[in-house]
């Protein structure tokens, strides 16, 4: 049954108002910066209050819009795959941004599993039940019992403390507690969502041409991948369980979650603000990753770029894989640079230093001078030359190695030139990146994560680290309920094409039943 909304509005506000005077007296009394601090806390409560209930009052009267009932249950009959048949009605508990619930009745449409012919089932043979939909809330983004503002401030939160429990403490100061349970399960539920849709993305990206001026055309852009370290719980398959807990054992080995950066520079090699940079991440492996980077690369229209500059330290997993990346995403040769980090050459050059047990400090710095002076002029092969004279004895197959690191890496320690064509020569955006994604959140004492979970985070908090994490969830609640929304190509604010990310107006236009 409709409501009367703007009257509706006009009594919770009249309620708001007497409550105000009511404590007038007592907030105008306060002298104390406690008591001050008492007085504001209570006007930023009653403030949420009021706001909860002017929400809970637009939900009512939004979701007591027959059309609006009728047109989303149709549209999500009529998806591709989808088997459902009416449930009724059923009472819902929605919570709402600053902590308060409301009952809405929606309608409620069940897995439609019946066989259309065939045998039936014997007993004991009972099919997988799959799970139902309420149309209406999808339609408006309520997953999970949450409204899409509170799923995406408790997510947020949660990816951005280094423990539920913190998150949960930061959140209950503004009067939203789900419980631990109920946060876990929200923020599973959604960062699972968003890896599949992530994945249906790059699916999509890869059958279809790269954009014509794209976000990266005629930029300078920095790609830079590294990884971090944290540990996996692997449950025991068999084995009897603790007397004191009950449960089996795991295993926890570490693992190594890998990290890409994508970001552009101008013409004097400082970072363009101007440009959001790009974090994701994954707990594959190295063919994984580029996988992904070469997914990212196409979407933005990395073929017109001005320059790819790749930046990164000395692993060969990652330098025997850039030529086919450059390959996958149809850039020339000839406007593709390669870098090896500045600080990890001259860490190795320090490293061989310390080979020779008889050098005194000041014959080692001297050393070190004179190796860093040809590094910085780019002179590769004299360099070479000046670490081989201590091949001697023993240590000659460990300087020897050393040597070949720099022949190998020669054209990506050409320094002086880089230098004078303003190109970055450090990786300390992905180094730091991988610092404040990883190591900051998933690498500490006694936490052990299941892969998929792992995953899960690895994609938000780089989303949230790159400033990136309101267009994921957007993106994300838009792509579940594609049947009623038109879909937003892409997660990074961009889609293929050329198309913003951001929801405009003419995007907002739903699939009403004719």
């Amino acid at each position: 049954m409709p409501i009367n909304l703007p009257e509706q509005v006009t009594a919770i506000v009249g309620r708001f108002e007497k409550r105000v005077q009511m404590e007038m007296g007592a907030w105008r009394a306060t002298k104390t910066p406690d008591g001050f601090r008492a007085s504001e806390l209570e006007v930023a409560e009653l403030s949420r209050r009021l706001a909860d209930e002017i929400t809970a009052a637009l939900l009512q009267d939004i979701l007591s819009d027959d059309v609006f009932q009728d047109s989303a249950c149709a549209a999500a009959r009529r998806e591709p795959g989808a088997r459902y048949r009416g449930g009724g009605a059923r009472k819902v508990t929605v919570t709402l941004l600053g902590g308060g619930r409301t009952r809405v009745r929606v309608p409620y449409l069940k897995p439609d599993l019946r066989r259309s012919r065939g045998r039936k089932r014997g007993t004991g043979r009972r099919r997988k039940g799959g799970s139902g939909l309420y149309p209406t809330l999808a339609a408006l983004g309520i997953w999970y019992g949450a409204s899409p503002a509170l799923a995406g401030e408790v997510v947020r939160q949660d990816v951005d403390s280094d423990s539920v429990r913190t998150a949960r403490q930061a959140l209950a100061r503004r009067g939203i507690d789900l419980g631990h349970k109920q946060t876990l399960r929200l923020f599973h539920h959604l960062s699972r969502r968003a890896v599949d849709q992530r994945q249906r993305w790059f699916d999509n990206v890869m059958g279809k041409a790269p954009p014509s001026g794209g976000l990266l055309a005629g930029k300078r852009v920095v790609i830079g991948t590294d990884g971090g370290r944290c540990r996996i719980r692997i449950p025991a398959r068999a084995g009897r369980p603790r007397k004191r807990s009950g449960h089996c054992g795991y295993q926890a080995p570490w693992q190594e979650p890998k990290l890409l950066v994508l970001y552009v520079v101008d013409a004097q090699g400082r970072i363009e603000r101007t440009f959001r940079p790009v974090y994701d991440g994954t707990m594959g492996d190295c063919v994984r990753l580029f996988e992904m980077l070469v997914r990212y690369l196409r979407a933005m229209g990395a073929q017109e770029a001005a320059e790819l500059i790749v930046v990164a330290d000395g692993a060969k997993w990652i330098w025997d894989r850039v030529a086919e990346l450059v390959t996958a995403i149809g850039l020339p040769t000839d406007r593709v640079t390669e870098v090896l980090d500045w600080y990890h050459a001259v860490e190795t050059l320090h490293g061989i230093a310390d080979i020779p047990g008889d050098w005194s400090p000041g014959a080692k710095d001297a050393w070190v001078t004179q190796a860093v002076r040809l590094l910085r002029r780019g002179q590769i092969s004299r360099l070479a030359e000046h670490i081989r004279s201590l091949a001697m004895g023993r240590r000659a197959k460990k300087v020897s190695s050393h040597v070949a690191y720099f022949e190998r890496n020669a054209h990506r320690m050409q320094y002086q030139s880089f230098r004078a064509r303003c190109v970055p020569q450090g990786s300390g955006a992905v180094e730091s990146a991988v610092r404040r994604v990883i190591n900051l959140r998933l690498k500490a004492t006694s936490k052990f994560w299941l892969r998929e979970h792992a995953e899960g985070m690895l994609l938000l908090r780089s989303y949230l680290k790159a400033g990136r994490f309101d267009d994921l969830l957007d993106w994300s609640f838009r792509q579940a309920v594609t049947w009623w929304v038109p879909e937003v190509g892409s997660p990074i604010g961009r889609a293929v094409g050329g198309q913003s990310g951001a929801v405009r107006p003419e995007d907002t236009e739903v699939r009403y039943a004719a």
